[in-house]
Parts: C-alpha cells; structure tokens; sequence
C-alpha cells in the first residue's frame, strides 16, 4: 500500500531551514488515510440517554500505537458515561482515502477500565506482536502498565506480576526500550512515573520487575536533568538504535543519552517550552531513518485552551534539538493549515520500516495516516494501468471502483497532470479512453459507474468538520 506514491503531485511548498550556511528542505508529511474515529468515543450511539455501544472505550482518544499494518487507540475519560479501554481500527494498514468506520471496522474493547472523570488511558507502545499500555485512574493499580498479544488482543500480564503486585499509577507512557546500541539486557516494557526521574524496566515476557523506583529494586536509571524544577512526565520513547531516551516531562522535551543498559552519560532539556506540569497530552515520538535524518515530533500544550490551530501545537525538531519546518499535505490538496483547531493535545507513533506516522487528535477524533518523506514520482507506465500489469482492463476498472474518493497513491499510473490527489471521475475517464489501444481488451462492454457523479460530488463537498467534544 505504502509503496504507490504515484503520479500524484501534492503541492508541496519550497521550504527551507537555514542552519548556519546550509539551508534544508522542509520536512514532508503526505497524508495516505485518515480515520473519524468518533465512533467508538460515542457511548451512546442510539441517542436514547443510555451507554449502548459496546465498543466505547472513552471520549477521546490519548494513546495511538502504529506498526504500518495494526492500529490502536487508547480512551480517556471526560464525560457522562464511565469507561476507558483499548481497541483496534481494523485492516487499518491496507485502508487509505477518508474513512468512519463504524461497528465492523473496530474489534471489540480490549480491557476496558471504569477510572473516575479525568482519568484514563495515558500510552501505548507497539514491538512485533506485543502491545504495552500505560493506565492511569488517580491511584495505584494492577492495570498501570499492561502487555498484550496483537494476534488475540488478549492480556498477557499487568504489574501483579511485578515487585509493586498492588500495582501503581501509569500516567507517563510507555515504550520498548530497545537497550544501549541492541543490548538485550536494557530490553523490555520501560516506563516512569510523576516525581520518579527514572525509568523502570519490566520483563516483556513476563511482567517482573528488572529495574524499579525503590529498594530493593535495582533502581532504574535517571532521565531526569538536573536542577529541574518539575517533574512530572507525560510520554517517553527510545532512539531505537542507541536506547537514548526522550521524555516530555512538564511541557518540554528531555533527552538522556545512553552509556549502558541502566546508565546514562548525560541528562539535557532538549526543548525548554513554557512549563505545564498540570497539562494532560504533551507526546512525543521518534522518527528514525528519515529520508531526513533521526527526527522527533511533539505537541507544544502549555495550558488547556481550546481552538487551538494544528500547525500551532505540532512540532518537529532533529535530535539535538533544532526546529525543522514541516510540510503536512493532505488528502484532497489540503494542507495542515486546514485541520479543525482543537484542544492540542495529539498523540503520535512512527513505523520505521513504511516510514509512515500516526497522529491521533484528541479534541477532533480523527486518526492520520502520514507517509514521511517528499513523493517520488515512479517510473513511467500506460496511463489507467492502475494496476501495473502491463495492460489496461477490467482489474483496473475494479481497482479504481474500490479507490473511489480514497487517495491517488493506491493507483499506479495515475495521470500526472490531474488536478488533484483523491481518485475521481477524471481517473475513470483515462482508463475509459485507453481502452480502445489495447489489443487485449478490444471489443469489450466499457462499464459506465452509475454513481460516479454523486461520488464526485461527495467528495468535493469538504472534507473538514469542526466539532466539540
């Protein structure tokens, strides 16, 4: 799916960054899919007074993991109906174009949690086929951190099997450490808590404790820099490649480099933003091997306003620091500009291996899907071969009938002169026209999609909505 980023032309701006006496091109962010997700953040989808969906799992979305195939989000709690839990947007990683799924396109809730008004889901962390979540309901609980099986979406152990049985809060993320430079010994389920300063390290496979917060565990290294005055974190992450360490602790943005499975050689504020020590939803997440180099993505929040402009909160920096400009180009030639402001709060996940990043926004329910990276126009085929056969017929017809209003990057040889980047009649059109040069197609009944304009116009009516919560 990924790998279709073709004959599409998305505007993108010339921008530039200038550091020192070189100037760099501004960072790409080509939107492929965007998921409404307010469905499973709706408890009451029959509008009759009473909690009757059985798929709600809060009223926003905090937590978003992100492999480039499986997508998660994670509910948070501020509204009538209790409930905050865990669920999958299916067959996430084969969809592109603006979808709303509904019943069928969720699973069911994976470990629903009934926390108090303001509580919740605070992070999730995808590795192969295990999912790590962090839970937080205002005091200590088994639940704080927990693992799942991404094939069953089943638990395979919360902090019951640690050394704390009786649980604790897990209000600052979660990620997998990936050890110093690989070390299989600084591996596992990592995570920290208000007022620790360290990263605690659970056995991934079984949920006991390698480092901890306090004798007579081997206490988990410091992040915290020193001389820092607030403390309480709100996500962490991993360079995947060193183990160096990323935290958003009060509004900024920490980095703690490596020197071995639990020590660090040094503890910096990498981004001194306005501190918020009580302002929920300050995320990050590393972006490694960009075609750019090793990025990192945050949210600037430092208070809890509202109506806030998506290109105001959502920052990218390289890893030493330095603000990078950056380009979000949407479906339908839209730009980041033309996202609903909301409450700044989005949460974020990168795959490496599709270079594509997950952004979950909070205040708007919507999931996107961005491939990191400018389009590179792929080699020259048949116009309407949107397939890549080699041929123009009816598989091409049926590719481009269940791409309808989607993004052009599902198609191959898309013509690269249309104005646009969704699949529209126009597409239709070329593939309709080069019928009649092909040999293998000749003589054939040309179907004529009776919904074709109706669709067209669906699609060019707008595709933003500004909602509350």
């Amino acid at each position: 799916m990924f790998g279709k980023n073709l004959g599409v032309r998305f505007g993108l701006a010339a921008l530039g960054v200038a550091l020192g006496s070189a100037v760099a091109s501004a960072v790409e962010f080509n939107e492929i899919a965007r998921f409404n997700v307010s469905f499973a953040f709706n408890a009451d989808i029959n509008n009759d007074g009473t909690a009757d969906n059985p798929q709600y799992i809060g009223t926003n979305p905090l937590a978003i993991a992100w492999n480039g195939s499986k997508l998660y989000l994670a509910g948070f709690n501020q509204g009538t109906f209790p409930g905050a839990g865990i669920i999958e947007v299916l067959n996430a990683g084969s969809q592109t174009g603006l979808q709303t799924p509904t019943a069928a396109g969720f699973s069911s809730v994976i470990s629903l949690q009934n926390p108090p008004f303001g509580r919740g889901y605070t992070g999730l962390s995808i590795k192969g086929n295990r999912l790590a979540a962090s839970y937080d309901e205002g005091s200590a609980s088994v639940n704080g951190i927990q693992l799942f099986d991404t094939a069953t979406n089943t638990k395979l152990w919360d902090l019951s099997a640690s050394s704390v049985p009786a649980g604790d809060r897990g209000g600052s993320g979660v990620a997998f450490d990936p050890g110093f430079n690989g070390s299989a010994g600084g591996q596992g389920v990592a995570w920290t808590k208000f007022g620790s300063g360290r990263r605690a390290l659970q056995n991934a496979s079984t949920g006991a404790t390698i480092y901890g917060f306090a004798a007579p565990d081997t206490l988990g290294m410091q992040w915290l820099p020193a001389g820092t005055a607030s403390n309480t974190a709100r996500d962490i992450d991993f360079d995947p490649e060193t183990g160096d360490m990323y935290v958003r602790r009060s509004n900024d943005l920490d980095k703690a480099v490596r020197n071995g499975d639990n020590s660090m050689t040094s503890q910096a504020i990498l981004v001194d933003n306005t501190d918020a020590a009580a302002s929920l939803g300050q995320k990050l997440a590393f972006m490694n091997n960009t075609v750019d180099g090793d990025l990192l993505i945050y949210n600037n929040r430092p208070n809890n306003a509202t109506g806030v402009a998506f290109l105001d909160a959502v920052k990218v920096i390289n890893k030493n620091g330095v603000a990078q400009t950056a380009n979000f180009n949407l479906i339908g030639g839209q730009t980041g500009a033309d996202i609903a402001a909301g409450a700044a709060i989005y949460d974020f996940d990168f795959d490496q291996a599709s270079q594509t990043l997950a952004v979950a926004d909070f205040f708007n329910r919507n999931v996107f899907i961005f491939k990191v990276g400018p389009v590179t126009p792929p080699p020259s085929g048949v116009l309407g071969d949107y397939d890549n056969n080699g041929t123009v017929g009816a598989s091409d017809y049926s590719l481009w009938a269940a791409n309808l209003g989607g993004a052009s990057t599902t198609l191959f040889n898309v013509n690269p002169a249309k104005d646009g980047t969704i699949v529209d009649a126009s597409d239709y059109t070329i593939w309709r026209d080069q019928l009649p040069v092909i040999s293998a197609v000749a003589g054939a009944a040309v179907p004529e999609p009776a919904a074709i304009a109706i669709v067209s116009l669906v699609v060019g009516a707008g595709i933003f909505a500004r909602r509350g919560k």
